[in-house]
């Protein structure tokens, strides 16, 4: 389902180069008109990932499917120093971290950087390979990883590789207490300073920023529930600024319908469902976006100890994924499985309260950092444990179309590519992947037929094409693609 706006309201401190996700965002290939008909480029080295039909002509005997994330056995970072923790309720610690915030990966050092809070209290952390973190001295006062970030709450970290000030190199934006969201930058993503003294939004708790590569703009997705149009609920609203300073007016992005609500009501006492938050990337020619899919109980049946300690809203929360080909508009996936899960291990049995505002590319995988909870969001704090812990997809690895026994078949657009050598993302160890090549009509080109595709049988995120006596594309002209699939999972191509 589209959700449309209109119809709501009109430790290495050098420079790190975090360039993964513009690299690979290139924008839209919009259609060619010629005598012919139409066709759409696909540049070289663009890759094709399968969350919606835009560049599909048809599918037949395919489902598509969103793919849950991997789990380590533990937390990658926990409450363990004493500046992390809180106070002790019925003889337990208070320890509650939380990963709003961001991680992003030095491509040149290839050390991982992690800024993470507790409350309002910043903390920065390094990592030699993404799972073992180590806590750098940054406060010598107070021998501690905290960092000076203003207290912001949620605060969400962006690495603006365009930037031409190396002084606002980072960006960030969070929530000061009692004065809205502001936004601060820094040369080195550990000495901030305030843009503006003046809120730049609305007060909230959780807020996440992006880039869009191509407009140049910065878009804050953020929770804005005392707006009279939420009727109280958690939703999602989006705003957009050129400059860190100025923002539009917040419209709504992401809104639960019916069909959300409906998996709230199936649970014991279950009413309705709230987006909690939503993290937003550009990935692929497009965007993805993950959503905390809030399924509302009521009140907890038991409160407990002082009121700060219980939160008075109750009900798991998962994630789910959405996309968008602008930023802007968005759209729920067809299969709305949580891509993060609850569970199997108790760490994150209760609840997933944020994800970070961004994932990190590692190899040939795509690592997403969230808050994971032991209870559910109404859960009193001594048993709500809060740490930091790693999802991983395989590249391009969050959503497949998917073929069973019988034989499916995906039929691109017409497509003139730049690139001749056609790859696949695609699990068919169980099946077989077969490609055609065919003219608008559909005729198949010569040589490049079904029946002379070499067959691929294997797991593999770079699996080359070949016809029998073909190793590349036709050149130079407009083509359909055939992708035939049993028993396995297509998850991208890319024509190089």
């Amino acid at each position: 389902m589209k959700t449309d706006r209109r119809f709501f309201m009109k430790t290495s401190l050098g420079l790190v180069g975090i360039h993964s996700f513009e690299q690979c965002f290139s924008g839209i290939s919009l259609p060619v008109v010629t005598g012919a008909g139409h066709w759409q480029l696909i540049r070289k080295g663009e890759k094709q990932i399968f969350v919606d039909d835009s560049r599909i002509h048809a599918l037949k005997g395919v489902e598509r499917r969103t793919h849950q994330a991997a789990k380590l056995e533990k937390p990658v970072l926990e409450a363990d120093m004493p500046w992390e923790q809180g106070k002790i309720i019925d003889g337990s610690t208070d320890r509650r971290i939380y990963i709003y915030g961001t991680v992003l990966k030095d491509e040149e050092t290839g050390i991982f950087k992690m800024w993470y809070n507790r409350l309002r209290n910043n903390y920065y952390a390094v990592s030699h390979d993404g799972v073992n973190w180590e806590r750098p001295l940054i406060d010598p006062v107070g021998k501690s990883n905290t960092l000076n970030l203003h207290q912001f709450h949620s605060p969400s970290i962006l690495y603006d590789a365009s930037e031409k000030d190396p002084s606002q190199r980072y960006k960030a934006v969070g929530s000061c207490k009692g004065d809205g969201y502001k936004a601060a930058y820094s040369p080195d993503g550990l000495n901030w300073e305030l843009y503006s003294q003046k809120a730049i939004l609305e007060r909230d708790d959780t807020i996440t920023l992006s880039k869009d590569p191509v407009t140049l703009e910065y878009l804050a997705f953020h929770k804005r529930s005392r707006d009279p149009r939420t009727g109280g609920r958690r939703l999602v609203f989006l705003s957009v600024s050129k400059d860190m300073l100025n923002w539009s007016e917040p419209e709504f992005v992401m809104v639960p319908d019916e069909t959300d609500n409906i998996e709230a009501r199936k649970l014991e006492g279950g009413t309705h469902s709230e987006f909690y938050n939503m993290s937003a990337f550009p990935y692929a020619g497009q965007w993805l976006g993950v959503v905390t899919h809030f399924r509302r109980t009521g009140s907890p049946k038991i409160m407990k100890g002082p009121d700060w300690a219980q939160s008075k809203s109750e009900g798991p929360i998962d994630v789910q994924l959405v996309h968008s080909r602008d930023g802007r508009n968005w759209s729920r996936c067809s299969d709305r499985s949580p891509v993060i899960a609850l569970g199997p291990h108790a760490y994150d049995a209760g609840s997933i309260l944020g994800v970070c505002n961004t994932p990190v590319i590692h190899g040939d995988e795509m690592w997403m950092y969230y808050t994971a909870m032991t209870t559910t969001h109404g859960g009193y704090v001594p048993e709500k444990v809060m740490s930091i812990a790693r999802a991983s997809w395989r590249i391009d690895g969050m959503v497949s179309l998917q073929a069973k026994d019988a034989e499916g078949k995906v039929e691109t657009v017409f497509l003139k590519p730049e690139g001749g050598e056609l790859t696949v993302n695609a699990d068919s160890r169980k099946g077989m992947l077969l490609v055609a090549v065919t003219d608008e009509e559909g005729r198949a080109v010569q040589g490049y037929e079904k029946e002379n595709c070499l067959p691929v049988q294997a797991d593999s995120v770079r699996q080359p094409i070949r016809w029998r006596d073909r190793a590349k594309l036709p050149a130079g002209k407009p083509i359909r693609l055939e992708f035939y699939l049993r028993n396995g999972d297509l998850f991208s191509y890319t024509i190089q």
